[in-house]
């Protein structure tokens, strides 16, 4: 099985009140009958209009399975999923009077605006909070992923954005998503930016947000949804097709106060003791948001005398073919600092990524069979950014927040 897989995203709540259904052509969302009684939802947003789709029946399967033992009481989950040839539905996780566990569709909705467009991200997102009206939301992006590269997508974006002029060549990057209508456009696939993305997430909804998809796990990414969740949890690398393990994860994501460190280690598990050794290869990292600031403060005041960007050479790299290249955030940062001195201490350093990262693991090697080094993994990313890198993707780089927010200011040659 191929490694070029950007994982899965299940989001998983599940949902015993007994809830007023409509069928699958319905326009709006009918809300259960004890709208105050759950405590719960976890929003599994997948598109899987792509190659992935196969990947997506089976993580729901996986869902059902962990589903059917656990008690469900005050506990709801949706899966938003779009594919090629269906229409983007809303489905919700139910038991039945027999006891068994299965999705019902409660909203379809038209392919006429991609599952990648903010303005569908948004309505999906609203229309689950009316369905539910939880106390508490989880969010799971479920999808191919590549982090900050940009697809340069033609969404309304930021205005800053707007004034910039990229070339009209449709890159082979996507940031998230790849949603393919053979209606629309049989060969073009859509994605969001993580701008775009951030944008479409409204603020102080949820409390965690895990992105089941590749390179993810980057500080830009992170620091772009600071206002979004409070526990951010993704992959610095690429993930393996099987993605998540839902039935061994959704028991910890899906309660009332998830356990999303247990979550992280059993997906991590999962692949570090494969019964296949070429299987064998992972990397994730759980972090505290409400720490985020004041690791870009650090920052900011370490890359203050910034006057020449780090060799590649030697930083370890989470990349692989035309992805990237991500480098490891921590020893990026330490060699910055090595390079442009301040005041800043490496000690300091240390201790704030202890506190920001909660959790984090990776094997000894990663998919290009490449070392992984223990003493330089931090379970973040970064771009490594260069003052005489003219690129476009240097260009998006510069309208990213945690450009504007750490480096000072260096125009580029």
């Amino acid at each position: 099985m191929i490694m070029n897989r950007k994982l899965p995203l299940y989001g998983t709540a599940l949902l015993s009140v007994v809830m007023s259904m409509s069928s699958c052509g319905d326009d709006k969302p009918q809300g259960p009958t004890e709208p105050d009684s759950i405590k719960r939802c976890v929003l599994l947003y997948a598109v899987a209009s792509n190659n992935l789709y196969e990947n997506l029946l089976s993580d729901k399967d996986e869902i059902l399975e962990a589903a059917r033992d656990m008690d469900l009481t005050g506990l709801s989950m949706m899966v938003y999923q779009v594919t090629r040839n269906d229409s983007a539905r809303l489905l919700q996780l139910r038991r039945g009077r027999d006891g068994v566990c299965e999705f019902i569709s409660v909203k379809s909705y038209d392919k006429d605006i991609y599952s990648t467009d903010p303005r569908r991200i948004s309505a999906v997102i609203e229309d689950v909070r009316a369905l539910t009206n939880a106390n508490n939301y989880g969010l799971i992006f479920w999808s191919h992923g590549t982090g900050i590269d940009p697809s340069f997508s033609t969404h309304d974006t930021r205005s800053d954005r707007d004034e910039m002029v990229f070339s009209e060549t449709r890159h082979s990057f996507y940031s998230f998503g790849s949603d393919n209508n053979p209606e629309k456009d049989k060969g073009y696939y859509d994605e969001i930016d993580i701008d775009e993305l951030a944008d479409a997430i409204p603020d102080g909804v949820f409390d965690f947000i895990w992105f089941d998809a590749c390179y993810m796990s980057g500080i830009e990414t992170a620091y772009e949804l600071r206002d979004k969740c409070d526990t951010f949890v993704a992959y610095p690398t690429e993930v393996y097709t099987p993605g998540m393990p839902y039935n061994l994860t959704i028991p910890y994501i899906l309660k009332e106060t998830p356990d999303l460190k247990s979550a992280a280690s059993e997906f991590f598990t999962y692949y570090s003791d494969h019964p296949s050794s070429s299987y064998r290869v992972a990397t994730i990292a759980v972090m505290d948001m409400t720490k985020i600031e004041i690791v870009a403060e650090y920052c900011n005041r370490a890359y203050s005398g910034f006057s020449k960007a780090p060799s590649s050479s030697g930083l370890q790299t989470y990349s692989r073919g035309k992805f990237g290249p991500f480098y490891d955030f921590g020893q990026y940062t330490r060699r910055v600092m090595e390079m442009n001195p301040t005041d800043m201490t490496s000690e300091d350093f240390e201790r704030l990524m202890d506190e920001f990262v909660i959790y984090k693991s990776a094997t000894d090697y990663d998919f290009n069979g490449r070392p992984i080094s223990a003493d330089n993994y931090s379970g973040v990313s970064c771009f490594r950014f260069s003052e005489s890198d003219s690129s476009e993707k240097a260009q998006y780089y510069h309208t990213l927040d945690w450009y504007k927010r750490v480096y000072p200011k260096v125009e580029l040659e």
